[in-house]
């Protein structure tokens, strides 16, 4: 979109000043509202100290409401002056025009019970952040700190393409109950709330991805911000410095945690809304997508009473999800299982969860030797972040435990490698380590709109450089006639084409061959993976180009998330 400033002039000396991105527009904006208050704020200084007084800048100061209120806003606007802060017996006070009328009544207001007063100069500005928080504390009073989604239930909720409508006819007090319902019985993972100049976008993400689902209007701004505030307990009165919080609800008798994320933007805050315990843990690996030739691998390491099982991927990827499997399936009366996560997303009948405490000194490391002390058979630890908690981890499954976490790397063979930089030995890793598992999430193709699909070149090259390095030791058969399949989109699904996603895995457990190479030397990733292949392992794009050959996902989908 742009702007037309002025007629094209065929003087050739003249500037084209023709068009400007609404782009450069905004930033344009953005840099003279930085530079205004700049200015102020030097002013409000420069004046401060030419008459001896303390100067505050409000913008990211906690106004502190209790002490706010003893002024009645009223008195504050007729007097140019209130109340910001206290400490012990004095209260601070604000003014950008000190002497001006009404101030003496204020300051004895304040006196006759009994405090001392010390008066600082602000710049308007930062005045009329003061006189706006009255409006934030009476928006407490009002505004519903309870969630109840399992009254008055809207089956229109379940067709996203008809939200906007229902939201249209939502009064702005049930929106948040509206939409989270909506993002609940569509199985979202996260709600978006993205201000622009104008509108207010309400987005959610869908299997991984984010749709734009409607584009509230701006009125409705002020209200969800102040409700979600007061839902995870954040601070009202604060508008220009991120927050993060959360908050609870029963849907349907799951407890449902929300974390709520803020960032302050050009157009107020943009607000992320991640919903955990919505999936459902009881999942079998074979639900999962888990097939024969990985999943056989899986159970042998599980099997093990002691050993480390390592997931690997990139944030979103759905290890923990995997662990949470993982640990229903051990689960029993025999085995005591402690986990140490953060945060907790699924509550797990039977095991001890434990959550991070940065502030507290509860990490990872130091949360890990106070859970062997409690004679665990099984530990899940989040993640393996540094050194001191991979050699816990390591030295935990040589002595008796069974050990699973995750790691960031790519691949599973990478994983070998990062614990070596970690400082763990390659005789130590030989010796301890289970199984490694490598994964990434594919949509699944909707079976209400399944067609057969043409491959284009490079998927059809992709497919075959894939399934002919498939070695015999692996005992996949592959099928000598190959049909894929994709999807356009129908009610059931939304219109979007997929509905659901699955797993596409690599497995790579510690065989001989691999066993030795870590040992004797420090391998690169491409001599653990080609080992690892030759003895069986297949990677992640063998997995699914193989469960697109079955119709479960389709290759645009595979390619968009496994690199080739």
């Amino acid at each position: 979109m742009s702007v037309q400033l002025k007629p094209k002039s065929d003087d050739p000396n003249e500037v084209n000043l023709t068009t400007i991105s609404k782009n450069k527009i905004n930033r344009s904006e953005r840099v003279k509202d930085d530079l205004d208050q700049f200015f102020l704020e030097g002013n409000a200084q420069q004046k401060a100290v030419e008459l001896g007084m303390p100067y505050i800048n409000l913008y990211g100061y906690p106004i502190d409401t209790d002490i706010l209120m003893k002024v009645s806003k009223e008195d504050v606007i007729r007097s140019k002056m209130g109340m910001f802060s206290r400490d012990g017996n004095v209260c601070m006070l604000t003014t950008p025009e000190p002497g001006h009328q009404y101030q003496d009544e204020v300051i004895q207001l304040i006196q006759k019970d009994g405090f001392k007063t010390k008066i600082y100069l602000c710049s308007s500005l930062s005045f009329d952040k003061l006189v706006k928080t009255y409006d934030y504390v009476f928006a407490t009073e009002t505004v519903d700190d309870t969630i109840n989604l399992d009254l008055g239930e809207d089956k229109e909720a379940l067709d996203l393409k008809n939200l906007k409508q229902l939201l249209d006819s939502t009064s702005t007090s049930e929106i948040i109950e509206t939409i989270l319902r909506a993002a609940l019985q569509n199985d979202a993972s996260d709600i978006h709330f993205e201000p622009e100049k104008t509108v207010y976008n309400l987005r959610l993400r869908l299997d991984g991805v984010l749709y734009t689902f409607a584009n509230l209007p701006k009125s409705s701004q002020k209200t969800i911000e102040s409700r979600v505030k007061v839902l995870s307990g954040l601070k009202l009165n604060v508008d220009n410095i991120p927050q993060d919080g959360r908050f609870s609800f029963v849907h349907k008798e799951k407890e449902i945690d929300v974390r709520v994320s803020m960032l302050p933007s050009n157009y107020g805050y943009s607000i992320v809304m991640r919903l955990l315990g919505t999936g459902s843990v009881e999942l079998k690996l074979d639900d999962m997508g888990f097939e024969n030739y990985s999943k056989e691998r899986v159970q042998v390491a599980l099997s093990k009473p002691q050993g480390m099982i390592l997931n690997t991927g990139p944030t979103g990827s759905g290890k923990t999800t995997t662990l949470y499997a993982f640990l229903n399936q051990l689960n029993d009366s025999q085995s005591k299982i402690i986990t140490l996560e953060d945060p907790i997303e699924y509550k797990l009948p039977g095991i001890s969860q434990t959550q991070i405490d940065k502030q507290g000194g509860y990490t990872f490391a130091s949360g890990l030797k106070s859970i062997l002390r409690q004679d665990p058979d099984i530990v899940m630890v989040g993640e393996i972040r540094d050194g001191e908690t991979a050699d816990i981890a390591v030295e935990s499954s040589l002595t008796g435990h069974l050990v699973l976490s995750t790691l960031h790397t790519n691949d599973a063979a990478g994983a070998i490698t990062r614990l070596m930089e970690m400082g763990i030995k390659g005789f130590l890793l030989a010796d301890s380590l289970s199984a490694i598992i490598a994964q990434r999430l594919v949509r699944r193709i909707c079976p209400d709109c399944k067609r057969v699909d043409t491959l284009d070149d490079r998927q059809k090259e992709v497919v075959k450089g894939a399934l002919s390095t498939i070695d015999q030791t692996s005992g996949v058969n592959i099928p000598h006639e190959l049909t894929f399949y994709t999807s356009d989109g129908c009610d059931k699904c939304n219109g979007l084409g997929y509905k659901g996603r699955i797993g596409v895995y690599e497995v790579l457990t510690i065989t001989n061959g691999l066993r030795e190479l870590i040992s004797n030397r420090y391998p690169s990733i491409v001599e653990v993976r080609n080992v690892a292949m030759k003895e069986g392992m297949l990677t992640m794009l063998q997995d699914g180009v193989l469960k697109a050959a079955k119709g479960i996902t389709d290759m645009k989908e595979l390619l968009d998330n496994v690199s080739t």
